[in-house]
Parts: C-alpha cells; structure tokens; sequence
C-alpha cells in the first residue's frame, strides 16, 4: 500500500510519463483510496503541461552577451546576468507557476495537516514546509533535466538557482548537462547556475576538466570567461592544449590566450 511520502516521491514522475506500470496502479489505487490529493496531482500537472515551448538555437550573438555578462560580474557581482534576465522575464509567464505549484503542493499538505488536528502551523512545521519545498524542487531539477526537450532542461538548470542548498547529486547532473547536452543555451546555463558554487572544490575541479570537453566555441569562451573570473591558474593547462589543437576556432585561441594573460 502506497503513504502520502511514497506518493509525492512518484508525483513528478508521474506526470512526466516515467513511471513504471506497477507504480503508476499503486498511486492511482492511492489516490482512489485517498481522493483529497488528486488536486496535488492537477497542480503538478498543470506546470508540467506549460512549459511545452521549445526554445531557440543560439546565435552568434549571444558570445557577445555571454563575454559581457561574465566580464561585469567580475566589475561588479552584483549586476543581473543575461540569464537572470531572461529567467526573470520568463517567471512573469509559464515558469511563474511552477514555484506557485510547489509551494501549494507543500503549504497545502502542512494546513491541510493543521486543519485536521485544530491547530494552526508552528515554527517547527514552517521549517518541515521549506524542507518539502526543497525535496520537491530538487526532484523536479533531476526529473526535467532527463526531458527531451530543451526548454524543459533549461527550466531545470533554472530552478537550480532556487535551491538553499545544492547537494553533489544536483551537481553531478548539472556537469553532466554542461558536457553532453545537444543544446548549446542549455550548456550556457548550466555554466551560469554551477558559477554560483565555484567556492566548492568539486565544481571548480569539474568546471575546469570540462574546457577540454567543448566543442562549441560559445559554450569554450564562456568557460574561459568564468576561468578568468574566478582568477584560476589550473586553467591554463587547458587553455594552451586549446591553443595548440589545429581544429580549435581561431576565435577560441584568441580567448584563450587574452584569458591565460588576464590570469597570470
């Protein structure tokens, strides 16, 4: 018999069409059993179905804005990034609903709870809702990322940002989207939300072993940007075998030497 915690677990998977048949006449029977949580099910739902626009392919316009984005938050940390400018335009249409989703999924629960009880929530509830919040949030970074289509990996490496916490599972799918997504605006964005944990060990040292890794010279610049940001010697290494290779963009091995001079 499937609990309520089980059923969350499944929700997004559900949704999303990748859940398998036993599990699917588990939560169903569940829900059968337990009918005031099909709204849950409608919320989730609902997000889930208004993000079906697929974005654009990137132009070469956008090495223009990425170099300047990166090079003003170097001036000044606090400027809004391209990306967050676009994430913020997006949150006033399709993505504003999924935070509205998962906070009714989660505040609902708690109430609903309250209700039931004659009590109203208490500190250590607010605190259970936040940690559910963040639960659900972080399934959906890794259910979306595993989409086909791309708008719904970029909504992933987006609510990223979101999280209080980010944990090596999240970290690890975001290294894995950086170096094999078929998107380049995707790849961009994972550079963009795994620049904000540079100060951990494990995403400097994978930021850096991804430069070799990129064949598009958007997604090379960038990196070698964000290098020169964070002033990281261990780059040049990368930089000069870039220089060296006969196939690299000339482009790229001007970046690349410009970068190596701005380090040292």
């Amino acid at each position: 018999m499937m609990n309520y915690i089980e059923f969350k677990d499944c929700l997004v998977d559900y949704v999303s069409g990748n859940l398998s048949e036993e599990k699917i006449n588990a939560l169903e029977l569940f829900l059968k059993e337990n009918p005031e949580y099909s709204k849950e099910v409608e919320e989730v739902t609902f997000f889930w179905e208004g993000i079906e626009e697929e974005i654009p392919e990137p132009s070469a316009a956008m090495d223009i804005g990425f170099y300047t984005m990166l090079n003003a938050q170097k001036e000044k940390k606090n400027n809004v990034s391209i990306f967050t400018k676009i994430e913020n335009f997006l949150l006033g249409s399709t993505f504003k609903r999924v935070g509205y989703s998962i906070a009714i999924l989660t505040v609902g629960f708690f109430l609903g709870k309250s209700m039931d009880t004659g009590t109203l929530p208490v500190e250590s509830n607010i605190e259970e809702v936040k940690k559910e919040t963040e639960s659900v949030r972080s399934q959906l970074v890794l259910t979306l990322l595993e989409q086909p289509s791309a708008n719904k990996r970029l909504q992933a490496v987006n609510e990223v940002t979101k999280l209080n916490k980010v944990t090596e599972t999240i970290i690890q799918a975001l290294f894995k989207t950086l170096n094999n997504d078929d998107n380049v605006n995707v790849r961009l964005s994972a550079i963009e939300a795994l620049s904000n944990y540079a100060d951990i060990p494990l995403v400097r040292e994978g930021l850096i072993a991804s430069i070799l890794k990129q064949e598009s010279p958007l997604v090379q610049i960038a990196l070698a940007d964000l290098m020169v940001v964070l002033q990281e010697k261990e780059a040049i290494q990368s930089f000069e075998k870039l220089i060296d290779e006969e196939d690299t963009n000339e482009s790229v091995k001007q970046k690349m030497e410009e970068s190596i001079e701005r380090i040292i």
